[in-house]
Formats: C-alpha cells, sequence, structure tokens
C-alpha cells in the first residue's frame, strides 16, 4: 500500500517537474511558428497581431517583451553571418545590401541574453535609416568593429556571442501578399581578434 502510494507521488512528481520544465523551456526559447526568414535574418511578423500563435504570446509573456503589431512593423534578428558562422564580438563584420522598403529601420545589437550592447562615450553601438549614409541604389554599409572605420560604423565591443536586431517600422513585409521578393543586407565577417 504505501509502496503503490509512494511510486503514485514519484510519478506525479515527475510529470509536473518535466512538464513545468518543458514549458519553461519552449516559452524561453521558442520564439513562435510565424517565422519569416530572409536570408540569415529571422522575424516574427505576426507575433504582436490577433493571429499571434499562442507559443508566440507566450514568449512575449515570458521575457517581458512587446512584439510590434502588423501595421507598426517588424523585428528582424541574426544570430549567423552570412557564411553560417555565428556572430562574435570578438570578430569585425560588414553589413551591406538593401533593405526592405520602410518609413524608418534601426540596428543595434545584443547579447546573448537580450541585453543591447552599449558603447563608450563618444561611440554608437546602434544607428538608424536617417543616421546612415546610403549608396547610390540605395543601398548600405554598415562596418562593425572596434576601431573605427570610414563611412557607416557600429562600435563593437564584446567578448562572448551576440546578435544582430534589425528593425522595419511601417514596413510592407507585413502586409505582403507574396508577391515580392523581399532582400535583406548580408552579414560578411572581415576578421576576428583573440
Amino acid at each position: 500500500m504505501i509502496r503503490s502510494i509512494l511510486t503514485i507521488a514519484y510519478v506525479l512528481g515527475l510529470a509536473f517537474a518535466l512538464g513545468g520544465l518543458s514549458a519553461w523551456t519552449v516559452t524561453d526559447r521558442f520564439p513562435g511558428f510565424s517565422a519569416l526568414s530572409i536570408g540569415q535574418w529571422t522575424g516574427f511578423p505576426l507575433a504582436g497581431s490577433q493571429n499571434a500563435d499562442p507559443y508566440a504570446r507566450a514568449h512575449a509573456a515570458r521575457n517581458g517583451g512587446i512584439a510590434l503589431g502588423a501595421a507598426e512593423g517588424v523585428a528582424f534578428g541574426a544570430s549567423r553571418d552570412s557564411d553560417g558562422e555565428p556572430i562574435s564580438g570578438t570578430c569585425s563584420y560588414v553589413i551591406e545590401g538593401r533593405l526592405p522598403s520602410s518609413r524608418l529601420w534601426t540596428l543595434r545589437m545584443i547579447d546573448q541574453n537580450g541585453r543591447t550592447l552599449d558603447a563608450p562615450a563618444g561611440r554608437s553601438a546602434r544607428t538608424h535609416s536617417r543616421a546612415i549614409v546610403h549608396d547610390a541604389e540605395e543601398g548600405v554599409r554598415i562596418a562593425v568593429s572596434e576601431t573605427p572605420e570610414p563611412g557607416n560604423w557600429l562600435h563593437l565591443d564584446h567578448r562572448g556571442p551576440a546578435r544582430f536586431i534589425l528593425t522595419l517600422y511601417d514596413t510592407s513585409i507585413t502586409t505582403s501578399t507574396g508577391l515580392i521578393d523581399f532582400a535583406m543586407p548580408d552579414i560578411r565577417q572581415v576578421g576576428c581578434r583573440s
């Protein structure tokens, strides 16, 4: 009798522990099913809409984030460069190419915990579309490194894994019917320091 009660208690305890662990893991690490991948950039245009799936809503609630509504824009993240290598704070990169049309865009870097990387005074670890010099084809070229470079430059002084976050505000990506192929800029690694 006591043995069967202990067995039932053990099984229930194990079920609750594994269920809780799986729920915590999914809400912490799985942002939902509505992923839109363009090159190495991935965004979730439905995350802030009424059509967001339950996992996207749980992820936002768990992480304290507020996703942009479909009419507001979409945030794209990239944790790998164009060659598929993980983005590292000890490497230099060039972000180059055209962006989808939008009223405004911002680019910043975050660490593996989602915190925006800071830069020393006088340097910038983030930028936006109105602070960038565009090329003749309306493309961008942004150098991301520890040392200043001519042209558009973002300061990067971080010793661990990092992610680029490109947020497009008032963009047609969220309302597209799929008839247009959108392009995002490439992220090329140009060197690493030890």
